[in-house]
């Protein structure tokens, strides 16, 4: 019998290590192809990648973050937004100081129709960013939901004189203002 000697017993441990590199690239690739499908419109293979990346369990905190909120967008885009809540969730439990995330979630709850819910967490973003066009959009939407049009105007244009060349920000305060005028 030969003796392999110390190098043997390095084999495993080179091999383990190896295997969690590749197993880390294939889930930082599967982020990155979920992020270039959600980016495509192509929701459902983004939801495929980004499952298989979180699921992987490889993923750092800030990449398993962006899987969720892209496999949340997906998910809220294909319909399913209590998927999207609970991504959005269990993002808010790694980043509780995230504002895009309650932003994400409150615009998730508003279209299933939970307005207290969606309320409190887009006060929680606007509170924790102030100055996003984005969350005071929302505001403004869950606001016009609940039948409040003169508080859906004002968050609306908060968000257009924080982001004055959105043009989607420019059409709700022309619409708003002719839903007044009725």
């Amino acid at each position: 019998m030969r003796n392999i000697g110390h190098w043997a017993l390095l084999v495993p441990f080179a091999a383990a290590a190896f295997w969690s590199t590749a197993l880390q690239a294939d889930a930082i690739g599967d982020n990155n192809l979920c992020y270039a499908q959600f980016s495509t419109g192509n929701n459902e293979a983004a939801i495929g990648y980004c499952s298989r990346a979180i699921e992987s369990g490889e993923l750092s905190d800030a990449d398993l973050i962006a899987a969720l909120i892209n496999r949340g967008v997906a998910y809220k885009n294909t319909g399913n937004l209590q998927a999207a809540i609970d991504d959005y969730t269990r993002a808010l439990r790694l980043a509780p100081r995230d504002a895009l995330l309650y932003q994400n979630r409150a615009n998730a709850r508003r279209a299933m129709g939970y307005y207290d819910a969606a309320l409190a967490d887009i006060e929680k973003a606007t509170e924790l960013e102030p100055e996003s066009a984005g969350a005071w959009y929302v505001r403004g939407a869950i606001a016009e939901d609940r039948g409040n049009l003169a508080d859906a105007r004002r968050y609306y244009l908060t968000a257009l004189g924080l982001d004055p060349e959105n043009s989607a920000y420019k059409a709700k305060i022309l619409g708003s203002a002719k839903q007044e005028g009725q």
